[in-house]
């Protein structure tokens, strides 16, 4: 029973060290952009979601 309990904890720290030495590159998950431009960005589709929003919205109330 030691041993499997020994051969576990193994398993378990090898995983560990694969989070301090990942096979990616970080670098491409990193936002593109200023952080002004980021920001747009997100406003402009909020924008385009409720325009999108009163549309559909629009066909619905119609539709009845």
């Amino acid at each position: 029973m030691k041993v499997r309990i020994r051969s576990y904890r193994r398993i378990r720290a090898v995983g560990s060290v694969m989070d301090f030495w990942p096979t990616s590159n970080y670098v491409e998950h990193m936002p593109k952009g200023t952080p002004q431009q980021r920001l747009g960005q997100y406003w402009q589709n909020v924008g385009n979601q409720i325009c999108k929003s009163i549309k559909d919205y629009e066909q619905l109330s119609h539709e009845r």
